[in-house]
């Protein structure tokens, strides 16, 4: 009861900031820009205590459950939403960030609360791989809103069609260039990602025989992290003059590829903890990619 009420209300922060976000299209509301960096910033305090009061209660795993996994990313977004509110305070940046701090929100709730014991996997290993799948999945969405916004951008100049008021998008060329480097960023961190997953199964167990190559979570995992390798290639061997809206439809595509890994480490926890408890009664206990302890796929 007391997770639910402190998860709602760092969530109702984020909420109201996009109210405000939105309200800014039609109306003026005095002092708007701070009443939006009051709402997100009360709502990372909370939220900030929140995960303190989680890593309090199991020091020995911190941050290590699915669903502490995913209001990190959360918080991290927000981090993200609020630099940029600072940056460059003029742009509807939050009408594309905000939404998807409380999708990953959302989603914790779906998620497992069971959090890992260290000693069932090399904690530094697990703690690098949950580390490059957070930064690879903020990655993802920070390229995914930039790529929409290039495209709504792209399209009003291309019709000329009036800007709304209150509506105002950074330039074509600093949204590219957004999202290039949040694509290299995110290949970068989920090649990462996958790779310690790896070594931290091969530190544990020795080998690769009891390694569930076909899991969902591997399988997604390791399709997007050719995908983004695909793109990142792509991104540089085609001429610049004429890869503004392709990369941000591969963005948008690498969003996709994103929800289906989320979607496998939710849904698949079940299949996990089966595989888990099998080999647990053969007295060796055994893990997927997704099921690192202090991993943040896990």
């Amino acid at each position: 009861m007391d997770s639910g009420i402190n998860i709602v209300c760092f969530s109702a922060s984020y909420a109201v900031a996009l109210v405000l976000e939105f309200a800014r299209l039609w109306v003026k509301i005095p002092y708007n820009r701070l009443l939006e960096i009051a709402a997100v910033g009360a709502g990372l305090v909370a939220q900030t205590w929140y995960l303190g009061r989680r890593v309090a209660e199991h020091p020995a795993a911190p941050l290590s459950s699915q669903q502490d996994w995913f209001l990190l990313a959360a918080w991290v977004l927000a981090v993200v939403y609020l630099a940029a509110k600072f940056y460059y305070p003029g742009k509807s940046l939050g009408l594309f960030q905000l939404p998807g701090v409380l999708a990953l929100v959302g989603a914790s709730t779906l998620a497992s609360t069971r959090p890992l014991a260290p000693e069932e996997a090399p904690r530094v290993w697990g703690l690098a791989h949950g580390l490059f799948l957070l930064l690879g999945t903020v990655a993802v969405m920070v390229g995914f809103f930039a790529g929409i916004m290039y495209l709504l951008h792209s399209r009003r100049l291309k019709r000329k069609l009036p800007s709304p008021a209150g509506f105002r998008l950074p330039s074509l060329e600093w949204l590219e260039r957004a999202n290039g480097r949040s694509l290299g960023i995110a290949t970068l961190m989920m090649g990462g990602g996958l790779l310690t997953g790896v070594i931290a199964h091969l530190a544990q167990q020795g080998s690769t025989r009891n390694f569930y190559w076909s899991d969902p979570v591997v399988v997604s995992l390791t399709a997007m992290t050719v995908w983004l390798l695909a793109c990142e290639v792509f991104r540089m061997i085609y001429p610049a003059a004429r890869r503004g809206r392709k990369v941000a439809y591969l963005t948008v595509a690498a969003f996709v590829f994103l929800m289906f890994v989320l979607a496998a480490v939710v849904w698949g926890d079940r299949f996990h903890s089966q595989s888990a408890d099998r080999s647990q009664n053969n007295g060796k206990t055994v893990y997927c990619l997704g099921e690192l302890p202090t991993g943040g796929l896990a």
